[in-house]
């Protein structure tokens, strides 16, 4: 097969299943014998995580980015104390490997002692940065399986909930860090998706900094997928790469020009995700602005080259990602997107009382 020639038959096909039959075409003909990882012979099934209760354990961990300033932490065991829950700071949030918050052989493994630990109900992630896609291949995602809990943050963080989930089924969070404000309008939606667990719609909050922009109209069902552009595009073709197929696409960004934003946009479509997804939301693409105006296409000019006209509805400005009011967005849940009147809808549940 010449994958050059190919190319557009050859992107559409989902490298997991592309795998398999090659590895049984080939077994079969006796010419090539591939070993399929343990991990890749999961078959996962929606799990929900058990809601969080008043007087719960959290678990806060750093599986990517060095936590610099520990004030960080102070702040957000504050926050987590007064509303009620109790706390266990893991060891990575004081560890420094360069960028990292430690070895990737020790944040994996803090990680995956925070999902064994029965005591613990939940696991928050404390900044993003750059190191959760180092340890992907380093979790034991059976005993992820086995040990089904809440977790939760965004930014870097996306890869690692979009391949948890992918890899078990478990209903991930995409919503606040430890590092993130905390506000009532955050706390709200945190409420919503991890403590009530019931359908619930998000809208922005009035005033809301961000321009609501339709770019195609209509209204679309799927399970919510997504997180940071960057991140998303980085696990393309990779063992960790969401599934696309009758799903809502949400995206955000920070700190891009527009033509990596061009560029990032344009991977996707040559890869076949935009054929696939149902719908697509765009949330916060903060500073992310043009530094010389004259010479560069605007953010929506760039949004409009990608998404007016196409045959799925999508809207911007919705509030997630690098802002200080967020929704959080269960990774999983079957949801409804109104792309004239800028809502997302969950139409089932995100934990389970």
């Amino acid at each position: 097969m010449n994958v050059h020639l190919n190319l557009p038959t050859f992107i559409k096909m989902k490298r997991r299943n592309f795998l398999k039959k090659a590895g049984l075409f080939a077994t079969s003909a006796g010419l090539l014998s591939l070993n399929v990882p343990e991990q890749e012979k999961i078959a996962p099934s929606i799990k929900i995580p058990k809601a969080l209760v008043k007087g719960d354990l959290i678990g806060i961990t750093a599986p990517a980015g060095t936590i610099w300033n520990d004030y960080h932490i102070r702040k957000i065991e504050k926050i987590l104390t007064d509303m009620g829950y109790r706390v266990k700071i893991g060891a990575s949030n004081y560890k420094q490997v360069a960028y990292l918050a430690g070895t990737d052989e020790s944040r994996a493994a803090e990680l995956m002692e925070m999902f064994k630990d029965t005591s613990i109900k939940a696991i928050l992630t404390m900044r993003g940065g750059w190191g959760c896609a180092r340890i992907l291949d380093l979790l034991d995602y059976k005993e992820i399986i086995a040990n089904p809990k809440i977790i939760m943050g965004f930014s870097d963080i996306t890869s690692l909930v979009n391949a948890i989930y992918a890899r078990t089924g478990l209903i991930t969070f995409h919503g606040p860090c430890g590092y993130s404000s905390w506000g009532d309008f955050t706390k709200e939606h945190v409420t919503n998706s991890l403590i009530s667990g019931a359908p619930y719609e998000m809208v922005n909050p009035s005033g809301s900094e961000h321009e609501l922009r339709t770019l195609t109209s209509g209204k679309a069902k799927g399970k919510l997928i997504g997180g940071n552009l960057t991140v998303i595009q980085s696990m393309l073709g990779t063992n960790y790469e969401p599934v696309w197929d009758n799903n809502i696409l949400f995206i955000e960004e920070t700190n891009e020009e527009p033509y990596r934003i061009d560029r990032m946009l344009w991977h996707l479509k040559q890869y076949g995700v935009f054929e696939q997804v149902n719908g697509v939301v765009i949330g916060s693409f903060n500073k992310c602005n043009p530094e010389e105006p004259e010479k560069s296409f605007s953010l929506n000019e760039v949004f409009d080259q990608h998404f007016k006209n196409v045959n799925f509805p999508v809207y911007q400005g919705a509030s997630f990602g690098h802002v200080a009011d967020k929704f959080t967005l269960p990774i999983g849940v079957m949801a409804e997107i109104d792309a004239d009147n800028f809502t997302i809808k969950t139409l089932g549940k995100s934990v389970l009382q």
